[in-house]
């Protein structure tokens, strides 16, 4: 145990120097609005070094920008990261591997930190690769997993395919702006905004877990339970959500992007809160309502209000890492993940339940936790831009509207069936985790609290959300009582199934590249290497002729002289 703590102490150091460098700024700039020249400009520019000058290259510089918006999101890495290694020095036991995993951990807060404050594409780009390979990294820790190695190659390819458009996106605003900057990106008209913002969505879609490229989410839970809270509340999937935020200026100069954006959110929020109610596996229901959730975050972004989007990505942070480490201590007691194999848990883990009910209820939106007022900030969002002054239409507003209003009715709901089929019922022998995992949750729960502290309260959308998460919560609670189990197997089983989308990704799509490369051996066998084949039969042929005259038989020699002498002169002759 002893060993473990100096990369404690490494994570704290490098989380007290992000806070010192973070709080300064919490208040620079407002943090809502859409317009070119919002907060974007305001907060504090680091020094610039120049990588890349010469010719015709733009400059690459190693330039931070520090406003509220990058402060909130460096205090949530940081604190998430910093409570992540506490718990993992008793989570992982006596892992063999542990320095790996612990500094690779550091190695991915570093990545975060580089995407937040980065103001120089791509320096950007780096930190968000790196976290690309952490993740894989560490997802793919226990690599003696089947499952486990499977997630992480999935992880891996998904999100490197949507870093083209990254890639892609970055080159054509260095040739459209003539900088990397960003801050100075954002200072002027947007230019190009259709193509660079779906580019750019392109690669938010793959970080961030969205539909259509949102399988590889769920299929990294096999990774160690203590990552899954770090990718899924402080670092990667987080990434997107930020670079959306950041950009918004540039995305929201776009119709097309921005209602492209809001389809995605609406299919995304709905489907994800569906699969996770009817999910038997804990982390991968919790993986499921990650997915969901991040969508509620495009929407408000979608609509046109970076403080709502961005303030549901905090509250989330905390009570999103909260529920995956107290979903290690459930599985610490139980030896499993599955359902099936808890429930009446609530009095032999009496922490794991109190700081688990704070996390479910500020997930199912109810008062008084953080979640609450920051889903409703994003429900008061959509109803704002229904009366137009948004950046989609007033038709996309009211469907995301009613897409958010009817994914709050699922996610209370599948809240309550988790809350219920975990610490209800016959009690079941178990023990709490160890201080070390629990100290970590119980943070997590006070801050999930905290975080509703001075948030605005919508009367009218704060009463409508409470009736909905109240229909929710109160629906599975008597169909439980009842003993009622509804006939609904035609909806169940496809949903279970989650509609079979990830059948594009484990067999239509290697289905399809192994036919493109047949295609391309057949082409290269038939087509390219015919002409190496004919050359080479022309000049076999050529050969074979010219050896006839090379027979070493002098006779024959000096009768095809005296042939061609005779034609020759035959020629003359008739020619004259």
């Amino acid at each position: 145990m002893s060993r473990r703590w100096p990369y404690v102490a490494v994570t704290a150091v490098l989380a007290v120097l992000t806070t010192v460098w973070a709080i300064p700024h919490l208040d620079d700039g407002a943090a809502t609005g859409y317009s070119p020249l919002s907060d974007l400009t305001s907060g504090q520019a680091g020094a610039i070094h120049v990588w890349i000058r010469g010719g015709d290259l733009l400059g690459v510089s190693l330039a931070t920008h520090i406003d509220g918006l990058a402060a909130s999101l460096l205090l949530l890495a940081a604190g998430v990261a910093l409570l992540v290694q506490i718990y993992s020095t008793a989570y992982l036991g006596d892992d063999p591997r542990y320095r790996s995993y612990a500094s690779i951990v550091i190695l991915f807060l570093l990545g975060m930190i580089a995407v937040v404050a980065a103001d120089d594409f791509f320096v950007l780009l780096i930190g968000w690769e790196v976290m690309g390979l952490c993740s894989y990294l560490l997802i793919s820790h226990e690599w003696g997993k089947e499952p486990a190695r499977a997630g992480a190659v999935k992880a891996f390819l998904i999100t490197r395919f949507g870093d083209l458009g990254m890639l892609i996106a970055i080159l054509t605003i260095g040739q459209t702006y003539g900088t990397y900057r960003i801050s100075e990106v954002l200072a002027v008209e947007p230019q190009h905004a259709t193509g660079i913002g779906l580019l750019l969505l392109l690669a938010v879609v793959a970080k961030s877990a969205q539909f259509p490229l949102h399988t590889w989410l769920p299929d990294a839970m096999p990774g160690p339970t203590p990552i899954s809270a770090l990718i899924h509340a402080a670092t990667m999937v987080a990434a997107g959500v930020y670079l959306v935020a950041r950009l918004l200026p540039l995305f929201a100069a776009s119709e097309l992007v921005m209602t492209l954006l809001a389809l995605i959110a609406c299919t995304t929020m709905l489907m994800g809160a569906l699969f996770a109610l009817t999910g038997s596996d804990l982390k991968r229901i919790l993986a499921w309502s990650t997915v969901s959730q991040l969508a509620y975050m495009f929407a408000a972004l979608a609509v046109g209000d970076r403080a709502a989007g961005i303030d549901h990505l905090l509250s989330h942070g905390a009570f999103k890492a909260l529920l995956f480490l107290a979903a290690g201590c459930l599985m610490h007691a139980v030896g499993t993940s599955a359902l099936s194999s808890m429930g009446g848990l609530r009095l032999s883990m009496p922490a794991t339940f109190a700081a688990t009910t704070v996390g479910l209820a500020a997930l199912a939106g109810v008062v008084p936790t953080s979640g609450f007022f920051t889903k409703d900030e994003i429900i008061a969002a959509a109803h704002r831009a229904t009366e137009g002054d948004a950046p989609v239409s007033a038709g996309i507003a009211w469907l995301v509207l009613v897409v958010a209003l009817v994914t709050a009715f699922v996610t209370a709901a599948y809240a309550a069936r988790l809350w219920v089929t975990v610490f209800f019922g016959p009690a079941q022998q178990a023990h709490d985790a160890p201080r070390t995992m629990t100290l970590p949750i119980v943070i997590l729960a006070i801050t999930t609290l905290a975080l509703s502290i001075g948030k605005p309260v919508h009367l009218g959308v704060g009463l409508l959300t409470t009736f909905v998460a109240a229909a929710g919560i109160g629906l599975v609670w008597w169909l439980r009582e009842r003993r009622i189990r509804l006939p609904l197997d035609w909806l169940r089983r496809p949903l279970r199934a989650e509609l079979g989308i990830d059948t594009a990704f484990t067999r239509w799509i290697p289905a399809m590249f192994a036919g493109a490369a047949r295609a391309v051996v057949v082409i290269d066998r038939d087509g390219v290497d015919s002409y190496s084949r004919s050359t080479s039969y022309g000049a076999e042929l050529g050969s074979r002729l010219l050896n006839l005259g090379q027979s070493k038989n002098v006779q024959r020699y000096a009768s095809a002289l005296a042939v061609g002498v005779l034609v020759l002169a035959a020629f003359a002759v008739v020619w004259s």
